[in-house]
This record gives C-alpha cells, structure tokens and sequence, in this order.
C-alpha cells in the first residue's frame, strides 16, 4: 500500500486487513519506497496513489509490474490525464478514494484474479478518450480521402493497417485470442469469458497472455482500449 499521507495509508491497511482473505505485508510513503518494498515482498497487488514524493504512481507503475505485482491506482483524483496515464502505464485498475470500503476490498480480489476495474469516473475518462480518438479517425479518414497532388504508392493490403505500440503491423491473432480479447473489451472478467467460450479461465488466461504480447501491451485494460480503438 503506497500512500503519502500517513491518516489515508492507515485507514486503507486496516479496510484490507480487515477482510480474512487479504493481507497487507508492506506500506511506503512514496514511489521509490514502493518499489523497493515491491521488489523485497514481492506482492500479489500494488495500491497506489498518484501524486506521491519523487516518481509518482503512473511512474512506478510499469517498475512494480516486472516484479510481478497487478497495480491498483488509488487516488483522490478523477481527472482524465491521472486515468489514462495510469492506464497507458499499465495499471490494472483505477479507483477514487471516495468509492465504498466493500467495492475496494472486491476490486483488489478482482485485480488479483487478472481483471479489470475501473471506476465511475475512470470510465468515464476511457470513453471520453475513445469518443475523441473515435472523431479523429473519421477526420483522418476524411483527409484520407481527398485527391493528392503527389500520391504515395501502397504497398498492397498490408498498408490498411493500424500502427500499434512499439511501430508494429496490427499483429495476427488466433481466432481464440480475438472471442477473448473482444470479450475483455466488453468488460467481462476472465470467469465470466470461461463461461461464455465453454473453456477453463487458465484458457483464457493464456490466449489473453498471448494477445497481449503480440500487442506488446501490459494489461487487460490496455488491451480493451485497444479493441475499441482499432476493432470496436
């Protein structure tokens, strides 16, 4: 649990280790702490604040996925840069602190079972930005479309498609890893894609595994940004 303001940390601690199955095993006042903590502990689940001493929570975001932790971003702020940073970062999860007890203690368990959460006011921030990158395209597309005085040769069908992180092609999927990627967009957990395609959640697990390193992607979340944007 990493939080700056020692009142808000203590009351987070005693919400998480008052539920049987959670157990708190380090707390740090800032991003650098916190990472050092999460390489020491190794934890299941990161909670943290945005705006903490030195690296803020979008920053150590990516450093405490490689040591294996799903993160769960935690603020008092709601606003569309913190969102959709943390987001990009790579956080699982984006939740405002004014959210009730019980649905915090369930979006750690939802986190650590490999799903998504996000709050009212982080959802709203996604589809906000999906809205605008949504009316970008029909600009671009409309640009796209009138006559160049110095048209560009193609290179054949391979030219149509989007660029995705790292400069890549759209990468191939199987048609496993698209039922699942397209149902991680529709918000549904890995449970639930289990029950729908009639396969084990360890199934989806790796198609979901799979799709998102073709992506080069860090997170579900990411990934279902990524389906709206390209494929919704």
């Amino acid at each position: 649990m990493a939080d700056d303001h020692p009142a808000v940390r203590s009351g987070l601690v005693a919400l998480l280790d008052s539920a049987v199955d959670i157990t708190v095993i380090a707390e740090a006042a800032d991003g650098d702490s916190a990472v050092a903590a999460a390489r020491e502990h190794r934890p299941d689940v990161v909670l943290t604040d945005v705006r903490m001493p030195g690296a803020t929570g979008i920053e150590i975001t990516p450093r405490l996925r490689e040591t294996g932790a799903n993160v769960l971003v935690i603020s008092g702020f709601d606003l569309d840069d913190y969102v959709l940073g943390a987001l990009a970062a790579g956080a699982d999860g984006y939740l405002v602190k004014s959210e009730d007890p019980q649905r915090i203690l369930a979006a750690v368990r939802d986190v650590h079972r490999g799903d998504a959460v996000l709050s009212a006011a982080a959802t709203r921030a996604v589809v906000g930005a999906l809205r605008g990158r949504s009316a970008a395209d029909d600009r671009d597309r409309g640009e796209a479309s009138q006559p160049s005085p110095d048209p560009v040769p193609t290179s054949g069908p391979a030219s149509d498609r989007r660029p995705v992180p790292g400069d890549l092609l759209e990468p191939a999927f199987t048609r496993r890893e698209e039922d699942v990627l397209a149902l991680v967009a529709q918000g549904l957990s890995n449970q639930q894609i289990a029950s729908q395609l009639f396969v084990e959640i360890t199934t989806v697990k790796s198609h979901l595994s799979h799709a998102l390193l073709k992506l080069q992607l860090d997170s579900r979340v990411q990934a279902a940004l990524w389906w709206r944007q390209h494929r919704g």
